[in-house]
């Protein structure tokens, strides 16, 4: 008989923040900072910060400290491997 055990969770993190000045970005030109957020949110994957070369997403996630992590909800089963 071969067991394994599992281990699930959720986690929360907050990254450090990152200055943006909106006025250096076209695409940002005209908007509120509630509909900056919207759009970032919805371009963080493509919106490149300027003098960077990574996209928005992996400035937070590779190059600004975690400030705040939590880790909620973890649960951990053995289970049979067939």
């Amino acid at each position: 008989m071969k067991i394994r055990l599992t281990k699930s969770f959720r986690s929360y993190e907050v990254y450090d923040t990152i200055e943006l000045n909106p006025e250096d970005y076209p695409e940002l030109e005209g908007k509120s900072e509630t509909e900056i957020v919207e759009y970032l949110n919805e371009n963080k994957y493509d919106f490149t910060v300027k003098g960077r070369d990574e996209c928005l997403y992996d400035q937070f996630v590779f190059y600004n400290d975690v400030v705040r992590d939590k880790i909620m909800d973890e649960e951990s089963d053995i289970i049979l491997v067939q």
